[in-house]
């Protein structure tokens, strides 16, 4: 285990002593500019703001207490970061108000973890003011700072960052299956996943990061923030909003960076394949990527199969695809698949895995579900656990995780601590999926298996099914989960179609369906749902809240055909 690893505060004061002219981030806004206006931040300017914010704060709050993160996708979001570490504050990473994201989410993590302070940018400071003013808020911050208004130069420098042991930020999950909770992340936690994050990265001169991730999300921050700081790597950060608007230029900055390494979910993999048609991928260079992350859930083979074709022959080789696992309460990174070396996708008997058992198939065989593995542990332990006694299994089962980046628990919440982290060290993922060869192969979330007639039907793998079976619908917009119906479970179906849909159409999806699932899984669909455009119910990272859907289909809300 590491204990010695170097933090994001530690690295970038070493890096502005060496090379205060070094550039460290580059930010691309849209907003002011269709094409893009790039601004360079240096470690340098970095040091010296983020150690304004944190003096500001040792000034005026003590460690321990929580300051609550509303900045935009630029420096200020990072000073805000850096200088909470520093002064030893709970960081508590989250998004300015938009119009556009409901203030839900944002009001429940505030009324959660109740911060002392919110950091903020002035640009944004009446949109906060009008947040805070709801009265969802018992306990309101007792003031609202814009990083961008401190002086740096007012203030004495603040002292040493904290010790390992302490919670350095507040990490709250995306609640695709619970209630978003927040994982108390420690400073060792942050150092060590920042390490081994640090292997699939080398400190090479022509390394360069690309990204469109939320920083508030566990991914982005890790993959955005932490790692190329940590690794004095530059990156190029923009948008996710950017991003979705128009995928290409997540694809132009890949080309005009030449960038090494980037990070991308399963949607935004698929989003760029439909929206860059071939007509729109000329002038589009890959050649210079070395890897590219990809952290969903499980990851799908068809869509890493289908982005590799539709940019062959724009440099991107098929070695480039790094599949992983991981999650925010293992710090982000647990396995993962190693750059340069061919993509194992395993081929596995759908039916003997529904019945608990692991049988190897040929993967022409119309019989096999294609995994595409998670790649093997990172300095850490992985087992996998029986569900319900905890003892080590060969068969499919939960995921279980050791290590110095797994965190300590959630916040204000004992009992549910007790129930994920345990008191022998093992992290209690609630994922499942089983190892072969070392390597790990994610199936699904523990809580959303749907068990009927006795075997066991993963949601992602039906749902793969019916994208497949039905272009029409939205792909990431199908959900699949079992619901008591006339005393007994049953499997339905809720999906977005991607254009409005008569009668006609209606019936003809859902025969579709039907016919699809039943073929390939021997499953009976009892229900279909076609919902509007934007109502299937999903997290901040852009997967559905099964659980959500469930509740709402069992209360009547989504219709029940």
């Amino acid at each position: 285990m590491m204990h010695d690893a170097l933090g994001p505060v530690e690295a970038v004061i070493r890096a502005a002593a060496q090379r205060p002219d070094g550039v460290a981030m580059t930010f691309v806004d849209y907003c002011s500019d269709r094409e893009g206006v790039a601004t360079d931040l240096t470690y340098g300017d970095l040091a010296v703001r983020s150690t304004a914010v944190a003096a500001w704060l040792v000034e005026n709050t003590r460690p321990g207490e929580r300051a609550a993160i509303l900045c935009g996708h630029d420096a200020d979001y990072v000073a805000a970061f850096l200088g909470c570490l520093h002064a030893g504050v709970i960081g508590v990473p989250l998004f300015a108000p938009e119009p556009f994201r409901p203030a839900d989410r944002l009001l429940n993590v505030i009324a959660d973890c109740t911060p002392e302070i919110v950091l903020t940018s002035s640009g944004h400071t009446d949109a906060v003011q009008e947040l805070l003013a709801s009265p969802r808020l018992a306990v309101l911050p007792k003031e609202i700072l814009p990083v961008d208004r401190i002086d740096a130069g007012s203030r004495p420098a603040p002292p040493d960052p904290p010790d390992g042991d302490a919670v350095a930020y507040l990490q709250y999950t995306s609640g695709s299956t619970r209630t978003p909770a927040g994982v108390q992340v420690t400073h060792r936690n942050v150092a060590v996943g920042a390490a081994q994050l640090a292997a699939w990265v080398p400190a090479e001169q022509s390394s360069r990061l690309v990204s469109w991730l939320p920083f508030f999300h566990d991914m982005g921050l890790m993959f955005s923030i932490v790692l190329p700081l940590v690794r004095t790597v530059p990156v190029t950060c923009f948008a996710p909003l950017a991003f979705i608007q128009q995928p290409r230029r997540w694809l132009e900055l890949l080309t005009t960076q030449h960038a090494t390494h980037t990070m991308s979910p399963n949607f935004g993999l698929d989003l760029c394949v439909d929206r860059v048609g071939p007509q729109r991928r000329a002038g589009i260079d890959l050649s210079a990527l070395r890897a590219l992350g990809n952290g969903s859930e499980p990851v799908r083979h068809r869509t890493l199969t289908r982005f590799t074709e539709a940019f062959r022959d724009n440099g991107l080789r098929p070695d480039v695809h790094c599949p992983g696992y991981g999650l925010a309460e293992a710090t982000l990174g647990v396995t993962g698949h190693e750059p340069g070396r061919p993509l194992p996708v395993g081929a596995f008997d759908r039916r003997e895995l529904s019945a608990g058992r692991i049988r190897p198939l040929d993967a022409a065989d119309p019989r096999a579900r294609l995994i595409v593995s998670a790649g093997r542990p990172i300095q850490q332990e992985v087992r996998i656990a029986h569900p319900r006694t905890g003892a080590d299994t060969d068969a499919p089962g939960e995921i279980r995780v050791r290590g110095d980046n797994v965190c300590v628990g959630y916040w204000r919440q004992p009992e549910r601590s007790a129930e994920t982290f345990g008191d022998d060290g093992w992290l209690r993922t609630g994922d499942l999926g089983f190892l072969v060869d070392g390597r790990l192969y994610v199936t699904g979330r523990l809580r959303d298996l749907i068990v009927i007639d006795g075997r066991n039907h993963y949601p992602a793998d039906i749902e793969a099914t019916v994208e497949e079976a039905c272009p029409q619908l939205r792909r990431d917009r199908v959900v699949a989960f079992g619901a008591e119906i006339d005393d007994a479970e049953r499997l339905v179906v809720v999906a977005e179609p991607r254009s409005p849909v008569s009668a006609a159409d209606v019936e003809a999806i859902g025969a579709a369906v039907r016919a699809g699932v039943s073929e390939r899984h021997d499953v009976h669909v009892h229900t279909v749902t076609l919902l509007r455009r934007g109502t299937v119910p999903i997290t901040s990272s852009g997967k559905a809240r099964r659980q959500e859907c469930r509740i709402r289909f069992e209360r009547g809300e989504l219709g029940r055909g």
